[in-house]
């Protein structure tokens, strides 16, 4: 018969307990005790803080290896290497990945012709063999029911506009983000929509992407896209495209900001005057600060430094109902350098939307 399992925070105190009084002497190479394996199991439930605070007081007294086996049980086995500070285990796609850049490398060494050096080129690129691998590693995710690396949020509310449109709209978005681990990716999509006395008085839909490669302890590299159309406003739509590299000031779990900075191009659709195409320069500012266990604060700043600049500010509070749901109260605002004649050079909107974290 199983014992009832207590919850981790509980397990964690009675542990830490027991290494007091029993001292920090290591164990033998063997199985962890089904005391500390039902904490482990317990505190991978809570959430990933709480298993690696059960990862760090196990090591006390038990070797890596043990607690490592343990978690690999769980599904959680690289999560116990991280926090360990051991190299994490190449999943089976992965490893075959890299012996494959490996043996086209020494192929192209010994006098390969041109199409298997490009194939090395392609292969060894880290950012975009990591974005292509994205699907799979997502499915792999859904089909273990974990979510170690990979989060979600889909959200719906209402939004007021103000500035050259003054209205209230229904919008949805939907927003995927894998933690910069190795490599991280980030992507979301908004649309807002509404009708005034069945005329459309607002129908718009941004899409975002970034793919972020890490390049030491601080530095990242990142290829980015953003699409926005908005037939209602000055433009029909407008997109950016570009590459560059970032700055990890902030680096710990409950404060993260990072500066980006990278070369691209903006095209920019107005109405009866065709797609303008200029170079941009585009500079970045993302920090995230976790103000309570239940209550997270977010500033995204984005200017676009071109022929038609243009600055983004976007805030966002949001605040845990539970362990799924949220309420989030979301503000914009932009300037437009040189809108169209007629058009305000500044926006604001504000959101207040329900999110489902998943």
């Amino acid at each position: 018969m199983m014992s009832p399992r207590l919850p981790a925070r509980s397990l964690i105190s009675a542990a830490a307990l027991s290494l007091a009084l029993g001292g920090t002497a290591l164990a033998d190479e063997a199985p962890l005790p089904p005391a500390l394996v039902d904490l482990l199991t317990a505190a991978s439930e809570e959430g990933s803080e709480d298993f690696t605070n059960a990862v760090h007081l196990i090591a006390l007294t038990q070797p890596a290896d043990a607690i490592v086996a343990a978690a690999e049980a769980l599904g959680r086995g690289n999560a116990a290497r991280r926090a360990l500070g051991i190299e994490p285990v190449l999943l089976p796609d992965e490893a075959a990945r890299a012996a494959a850049i490996e043996v086209a490398e020494e192929e192209a060494e010994d006098g390969k012709d041109d199409g298997i050096e490009e194939s090395v080129e392609e292969s060894s690129s880290g950012l975009a063999s990591a974005v292509a691998s994205a699907p799979l590693s997502i499915a792999r995710t859904f089909a273990n029911g974990r979510f170690e690396l990979w989060e979600g949020r889909a959200s719906l509310g209402v939004r007021f506009d103000s500035g050259n449109t003054a209205r209230e709209d229904y919008t949805f978005g939907l927003q995927l983000t894998r933690e910069l681990s190795g490599w991280g990716f980030q992507g979301d999509i908004d649309y807002a929509y509404s009708e005034i006395n069945g005329v459309i008085g607002r129908d718009n839909f941004r899409a975002r992407m970034r793919g972020e490669r890490e390049a030491g302890e601080r530095f990242t590299y990142f290829v980015a896209a953003d699409y926005e159309r908005d037939r209602i406003a000055s433009f029909d739509w407008t997109a950016f495209a570009g590459i560059g590299a970032g700055y990890r000031v902030l680096t710990d779990p409950a404060r993260t900001w990072i500066l980006r900075a990278g070369p691209g191009i903006r095209m920019l659709a107005e109405p009866g005057n065709g797609t303008e195409t200029v170079g941009a320069l585009d500079l970045g500012s993302d920090l995230a600060l976790q103000i309570t266990e239940s209550l997270n604060f977010t500033s995204e700043t984005s200017v676009l430094v071109a022929d038609t600049s243009r600055i983004d500010q976007l805030f966002g509070l949001t605040t845990d109902l539970n362990e799924l749901w949220a309420l989030r109260l979301q503000y914009r605002y932009r300037y437009e350098f040189q809108p169209n004649p007629g058009f305000e050079k500044g926006d604001s909107r504000t959101d207040i939307s329900i999110v489902r974290e998943f």
